[in-house]
C-alpha cells in the first residue's frame, strides 16, 4: 500500500472530522482476483449480486467506488 500524498492525507483528516464519514475498503470481484483495469477507471465495488441482495433484504442499494488503485484516476498501475 502506498502512502497518501500530503494533500490526500489532509483531505482524509478533514473528511473524518466532518459530520459523517463512511470509508469502504471493498473491492469489486474482478479486482479481488487481480483482473484490474489497465487504465485507472472509477468503478463501483458492488456487483449485480450485491444490488439484488440489498433489494431483496430491504437495504439501500450499495454505493461507492471500488477500493482498488485501478479505480482511482491519476494512479499509476
Amino acid at each position: 500500500m502506498t502512502q497518501p500524498t500530503p494533500e490526500e492525507a489532509a483531505a482524509l483528516v478533514e473528511a473524518l472530522q466532518g459530520p459523517s464519514a463512511i470509508i469502504c475498503y471493498a473491492q469489486c470481484e474482478p479486482c479481488q482476483w487481480g483482473q484490474c483495469y489497465d487504465e485507472p477507471t472509477p468503478h463501483p465495488w458492488a456487483g449485480p449480486d450485491d444490488v439484488e441482495h440489498a433489494r431483496n433484504t430491504g437495504q439501500p442499494e450499495p454505493t461507492g467506488n471500488c477500493a482498488c488503485s485501478c479505480a482511482r484516476t491519476g494512479s499509476v498501475r
